[in-house]
């Protein structure tokens, strides 16, 4: 079944249905739409047929006045990266504000914190601050049994136990560069 088959009788029953739900109308000269509906339908069924008779099965962006923007050519590789990196604001910049850290020496960004320092900070304050609840007294009594009975949950498998190990898997931050230290400091 072709497109123009299925539109050809999909404008038909469109018709059909429109003349029979539209009121009738009367025009300003005083003749009813009656005959305006019946000139209105022939036009129209005329133009159904001669579409038909066309053969043609031309899609709808084909003579509906809709142009749609496409490029003429390729773009080349070179436009391309052209486009994205020619930009001054776009290159990578060098960093000329390097600074040494005053209390560890190592190589920092102007005006930041020192990574290196920021991380040993990190530490100091983990180890202060994570510490374990104290169980409650009712409870520091209790056998493991007891405890397996009273608060049954999910058994620690070694891949568990594995998992929160994580200094065996996973690397840590790089360190910054050392500062060489000369001997006229």
């Amino acid at each position: 079944m072709s497109i123009g088959a299925v539109t050809g009788s999909f404008g038909r029953v469109l018709l059909e249905s429109a003349t029979s739900i539209l009121p009738r109308w009367s025009t300003s000269n005083g003749t009813s739409a009656p005959s305006m509906g019946a000139a209105l339908q022939r036009k129209i069924m005329e133009l159904l047929e001669r579409r038909q008779n066309n053969g043609s099965d031309v899609d709808y962006f084909s003579n509906n006045g809709i142009l749609l923007a496409v490029p003429k050519k390729k773009v080349s590789h070179q436009k391309k990266r052209q486009k994205l990196y020619a930009p001054g604001s776009k290159q990578l910049k060098m960093m000329h504000h390097l600074n040494k850290c005053p209390s560890c020496g190592h190589y920092k960004k102007a005006h930041t914190l020192c990574m290196h320092c920021v991380g040993q900070i990190r530490q100091i304050w983990k180890a202060h601050t994570n510490s374990k609840p104290a169980e409650p007294i009712q409870e520091q009594e209790l056998s493991e049994l007891d405890k397996r009975i009273l608060y049954p949950g999910r058994k620690e498998t070694a891949y568990t136990k594995k998992l929160k190990e994580k200094d065996s898997y996973l690397l840590k931050r790089m360190k910054p560069l050392p500062v060489e230290k000369s001997e006229k400091e």
